[in-house]
């Protein structure tokens, strides 16, 4: 596998900008992946998709990668930065919640939003604070919609600020970024 640098110069909307956490956990991922190939990968809480598009940088093995955003002010930075992907991919614009497939992904990349509204004064832009605030979803809710669609031996990579070990006892830390916990699912553990 071929590691190359991080691509970094993406197209964003002006109210959000990706974090170095992304960044992180995508070479995380693409690390414990490495020696897999011909993943199908699927990115929620997508965003601009620059999880999703380091993976593939990095990797280089993807077959296929779906991109799911909730909201449609993200779609055409996604169809920008997909430009650098050297394998298949689609977008889908829609609650994670209500995404529906048959496909079973290798693969699942996750930078939800983790700020607790109770904890957390929501600022003026609603497009930031569905970026940044859990909003009518949970944590159990991600984990539910990750079982779904994870392959039987496939795994999920999630930044988090949360502790999840003691949400799941299938999810393990991989490391942190500034404060921020990566974290990996797999439904089948030893």
């Amino acid at each position: 596998m071929k590691k190359s640098k991080s691509i970094l110069n993406y197209s964003q909307p002006n109210f959000y900008k990706f974090s170095r956490d992304s960044i992180e956990l995508a070479d995380i991922a693409a690390k414990c992946e490495e020696a897999n190939s011909s993943l199908k990968v699927l990115e929620l809480f997508a965003g601009s998709g620059v999880i999703g598009v380091e993976f593939e940088n990095k990797h280089q093995a993807l077959k296929h990668i779906t991109f799911v955003e909730l909201q449609e002010d993200f779609r055409s930075h996604l169809e920008e930065n997909s430009k650098k992907l050297n394998c298949s991919y689609n977008i889908f614009i829609q609650d994670f919640r209500t995404f529906e497939t048959n496909e079973r992904y290798d693969v699942v990349l996750l930078n939800p939003p983790y700020f607790d509204t109770g904890k957390s004064r929501l600022g003026l832009n609603e497009n930031r604070n569905l970026c940044r605030f859990i909003i009518n979803f949970s944590l159990v809710d991600i984990l539910k919609k990750v079982e779904n669609i994870l392959s039987a031996e496939g795994s999920a990579y999630i930044c988090h600020c949360d502790d999840l070990e003691k949400l799941d006892h299938r999810i393990i830390r991989l490391g942190n970024y500034q404060g921020v916990g990566l974290f990996r699912f797999r439904l089948n553990i030893d």
